[in-house]
């Protein structure tokens, strides 16, 4: 059952590091996933939100133009965030930088180098595909 709902899941992937952009969607389509969209940088992705409706954000923090966190503010004063998980990647580690991006809204957080295990028990939980 998850594994057919994974079909019609769209996730908007931000990243533009391409070696870490690549295996994040390599991991997101072994996990049965095959639509996603994808944004080099947070002015990009904001773009990408204004015409695809998607049920997952996977967004790195560190990124030129607009970084990851500050896509999350303007997306939700855009009110394009409305029902729409957001999961953090970053190399960024400090408890405290951390807490101000869950703070602010970001529904859960991963350490770079992406963990295939951890990525996907993480995007499970918060599509609720959890069984």
């Amino acid at each position: 059952m998850a594994f057919d709902k994974r079909k019609s899941v769209k996730i908007l992937v931000v990243e533009d590091d391409e070696a870490s952009s690549t295996i994040v969607l390599r991991f997101l389509d072994q996990m049965g996933f095959s639509r996603m969209v994808l944004a080099e940088n947070g002015s990009e992705a904001l773009n990408k939100l204004y015409l695809n409706k998607v049920d997952l954000i996977i967004s790195d923090w560190r990124m030129p133009d607009m970084d990851g966190l500050e896509f999350y503010k303007k997306a939700k004063e855009e009110q394009l965030l409305e029902g729409v998980p957001f999961l953090m990647v970053s190399a960024e580690n400090e408890r405290a930088k951390v807490a101000v991006a869950l703070k602010a809204g970001v529904k859960d957080y991963i350490l770079k180098p992406v963990d295939y295990k951890i990525l996907t028990d993480k995007v499970d939980k918060l599509l609720n595909l959890s069984t």
